[in-house]
C-alpha cells in the first residue's frame, strides 16, 4: 500500500492575516517602549542635574560662593565678589568649567589656567577643553547624535562640546540688562553666597535644560555680549557648550517665558521631555516644572532675593 504526502502551507490570505496581527502588536507594543525609553532618559537627566547640584554645594564648601556665571575681565580669582559694568574681554569660562573638578574631572580642570586663558584661545589645550564632551552634562532625550557643534562671532570661530543645561540668570531679557546685575543665582564675573539667597534655597532655580531643539549656545562670552547665544548674523542656535557657559531667564512680570513656550526665545528653558523642564533647586532637589506653571510663579523662582512667595507648581 502506497501513501501519498501531503504538505500544507499557508495561503495568501493565512499569510496577510499574520502580518497584520504582528503588525497590530508592534503598533501596540512601540508606544510602551517609547515611553519606558522616554521614563530612563528623564531619570538620567534628573540625575544628571543631581550631580550638577552636588558639584555646586561642594564648589560652595570650598570657596564659600557657588560658581559665577562666567568669568571676564574683572579678576583671575574665580570667586570674584564684585562686579562691575566693564565690557566683557572675552576669558569667558563658566560655571560648567569651574566645577569639573567636583564631576571628577579634575584632570580636564587643570589642563589649562581658565582663570588667565581665554575661551576662544588657540592654544592645543584650549582647543582640547573646548572639544571634550562629558556625559553628565548631556539630557539622554537630547540626543541628537551631534555632540559638537562649530559657533562663530568676534570672538572667533571654534568648536565646542555640546551640554544641555544653563543656569538661572533671573528675570529679564538678554539685551534689557548686563549679566552681572541680574536677580538669579549665576551672574557675571563674581560667585553668589548662601547669604544672598533670602527666597530660600528650595525656592530658588539653579540650573535648568535648553534643548537643541530651540537653541545653539556655546557657554563662553562675547566682548560686550550677556551670553553668546549664537543668533550671530548667519549664527544657527543648537545646543550648549559645557567648557563655557551659558545664562538662561525666567522673563520678568508680564512677560514670563515660561519652559518650553511655543516660540522660545534663545534664552528660554526648553527640553525635549513631554509638557515640562529639569529643573535644579538650590537645596539640591530636582524637579519637573510643567509647561502649564503659573506666569508670576515661574518668574518668582528665578529671584535669589525678589522677597516673594513662590506660590504652587
Amino acid at each position: 500500500m502506497s501513501y501519498k504526502s501531503q504538505k500544507k502551507g499557508f495561503t495568501l490570505i493565512e499569510l496577510l492575516v499574520v502580518i497584520a496581527i504582528i503588525a497590530i502588536l508592534i503598533g501596540l507594543l512601540l508606544p510602551a517602549v517609547q515611553k519606558v525609553r522616554e521614563a530612563a532618559a528623564k531619570l538620567q537627566c534628573t540625575n544628571n542635574l543631581k550631580q550638577i547640584g552636588l558639584a555646586m554645594m561642594n564648589y560652595e564648601s570650598t570657596y564659600k560662593r557657588f560658581p559665577a556665571g562666567y568669568l571676564d575681565n574683572m579678576t583671575t580669582n574665580p570667586v570674584n565678589t564684585a562686579a562691575t559694568e566693564n565690557p566683557d574681554p572675552v576669558i569667558g569660562w563658566g560655571w560648567g568649567a569651574l566645577i569639573l573638578p567636583y564631576l571628577e574631572q579634575e584632570a580636564l580642570y587643570k589642563s589649562i589656567n581658565i582663570n588667565s586663558i581665554a575661551m576662544n584661545n588657540s592654544s592645543a589645550a584650549a582647543i582640547a577643553f573646548r572639544k571634550t564632551v562629558i556625559k553628565g552634562f548631556l539630557c539622554p532625550s537630547d540626543d541628537t547624535g551631534i555632540n559638537t557643534f562649530t559657533i562663530s562671532g568676534t570672538g572667533g570661530t571654534f568648536e565646542v562640546a555640546k551640554s544641555s543645561y544653563a543656569g538661572v540668570n533671573g528675570q529679564g531679557e538678554l539685551a534689557d540688562f548686563d549679566c552681572a546685575l541680574g536677580l538669579g543665582m549665576f551672574l557675571r564675573g563674581r560667585g553668589v553666597s548662601i547669604a544672598e539667597v533670602t527666597d530660600g534655597l528650595s525656592n530658588t532655580l539653579f540650573v535648568g535644560e535648553r534643548s537643541s531643539k530651540s537653541a545653539k549656545h556655546a557657554t563662553g562670552t562675547l566682548p560686550g555680549v550677556c551670553t553668546w547665544v549664537g543668533a550671530l548674523p548667519g549664527g544657527d542656535l543648537d545646543g550648549e557648550s559645557v567648557a563655557l557657559f551659558v545664562l538662561g531667564h525666567t522673563g520678568e512680570p508680564g512677560d514670563a517665558h515660561k519652559p518650553n513656550a511655543p516660540t522660545p526665545h534663545a534664552e528660554d528653558f526648553t527640553s525635549r521631555h513631554s509638557g515640562g523642564v529639569n529643573f535644579l533647586f538650590g537645596d539640591g532637589s530636582v524637579r519637573f516644572i510643567t509647561d502649564s506653571i503659573d506666569d508670576d510663579t515661574w518668574v518668582r523662582l528665578g529671584t535669589r532675593a525678589g522677597g516673594e512667595a513662590p506660590g504652587n507648581y
